[in-house]
């Protein structure tokens, strides 16, 4: 007989492909978080790999406080509540509410206001929007039996739940219920107010971070292409391991009596010490502003010199001749950009000539391929023309995604 089993792990949910950087980023936050006893005790497991973009760990307290505060590379941190192998709607309804009625852990409080959102839930025979009515309607009877009333809010809730569509060790599909930790998704930092006609995620910036090996203490970070300046903020407050939450933001399980300790006692910078020198640079007069305002927000103004005009008229090399560095930006594909293919190849030239004047810099860059109304490649492949232009072969050449678009994320040395 099929039954909804009570589970306790932390998932981390991220970009396909993520999952290296993710436990990467989460091992280097426990090592300062925590003791070394504790550290080790924490991550003496691998975690169970769940999927390309996707990692879960045996729940603790502390470790989830950890990872809803700090941890930048993620797009979602869950709390996996209860599984279930059942396929119909009926039987799903009794399973979990008997596992509810039954679960005494302090994540359910009375006339706390949820939501319910459904994400690929395919293992069941129905769609969506009804797997989440019937997921909420057994959330409320179960609490029910314990005594406490849960009450329906989309808007502003007190608790988010996630149904998942996933699979066990072997391979059989499951449902999984979690509590969203974070009750948005954490690239919502709060520092970015404007965006631009191609932006690049806050979650997205913070693993091109990771994967570039950044290492705030002894190099400086350049992008000739600011944008926004996600990039150059997200290495800033990841150097220093700075809280995510920015503008009186705060994860919803701050609020939860299990977890509420915990976070309160995550405030502080993990690496205040590291305050690595930024350097961007913008031409488009909009854009200046939101990169402005976002370092700003963020508090990272003060290690930040920025230029505002065309990288092509920047003569940054000589000024940091002789330093350590990284050049990472996020430079135009054409799609809502719009640039023609012999736009983009002027640009990319000129772009591998101005970043080889930084001798011993290293140089990382994510280079989308567009698509057109019907969803096929358009025009030349982009990523080729950029590698052309560029010349020599990237040291590292890792296939991610920017939102819809199919990427390459792209390493050189200079």
């Amino acid at each position: 007989m099929k039954t909804a089993s009570a589970i306790d792990t932390l998932q981390l949910v991220g970009l396909g492909g993520s999952n290296k950087v993710m436990a990467g980023e989460l091992s280097r936050l426990c090592r300062r978080a925590f003791s070394q006893e504790r550290g080790k005790e924490l991550l003496e497991r691998p975690p169970q790999k769940a999927g390309p973009g996707s990692l879960v760990y045996p729940f603790a307290a502390d470790l989830a406080a950890l990872a809803v505060t700090y941890h930048r590379t993620s797009a979602r941190v869950l709390w996996g509540l209860y599984e279930s192998y059942e396929s119909r709607l009926e039987p799903l309804f009794d399973q979990l509410v008997e596992a509810v009625a039954q679960d005494e852990r302090a994540w359910l409080k009375d006339g706390a206001k949820f939501s319910v959102l459904a994400f690929h839930p395919e293992s069941i025979a129905a769609g969506e929007r009804q797997v989440v009515g019937v997921v909420k309607n057994a959330l409320i009877e179960g609490a029910k039996r314990r005594g406490v009333e849960l009450l329906l809010e989309i808007e502003h809730p007190d608790l988010v739940f996630h149904v998942r569509g996933s699979e066990d060790r072997d391979g059989r599909p499951l449902i999984i219920v979690s509590l969203d930790l974070a009750g948005r998704p954490m690239h919502q930092r709060g520092y970015r107010m404007w965006s631009g006609a191609a932006p690049i995620r806050e979650d997205l910036a913070a693993n091109l971070v990771m994967l570039s090996r950044f290492d705030g203490r002894s190099e400086v970070l350049v992008d000739p292409l600011a944008g926004a300046g996600t990039l150059a903020v997200e290495a800033a407050l990841m150097a220093a391991g700075k809280p995510v939450w920015m503008s009186g933001r705060k994860p919803l399980a701050a609020t939860m009596a299990s977890l509420e300790e915990p976070i309160s006692a995550f405030k502080k910078p993990l690496f205040a010490d590291c305050l690595p020198k930024i350097y961007a640079a913008e031409r488009d007069e909009e854009a200046y502003g939101a990169l402005d305002h976002s370092l700003m927000t963020a508090g990272t103004s003060h290690q930040t010199t920025t230029f505002f005009g065309d990288f092509r008229d920047w003569e940054l090399d000589r000024e940091l001749a002789g330093k350590k560095g990284l050049i990472l930006s996020n430079p135009p594909y054409g799609g809502r950009l719009a640039a023609s293919p012999r736009e983009l190849r002027a640009l990319y030239q000129d772009l591998a000539e101005w970043c080889h004047r930084f001798r011993g810099f290293r140089a990382g860059f994510i280079v989308g391929q567009p698509k057109d109304e019907t969803g096929e490649q358009q025009g030349p492949s982009v990523v080729r023309m950029f590698e052309d232009a560029f010349g020599g072969r990237p040291r590292v050449k890792k296939p991610i995604s920017n939102g819809p678009l199919r990427a390459q994320f792209l390493l050189y040395e200079m």
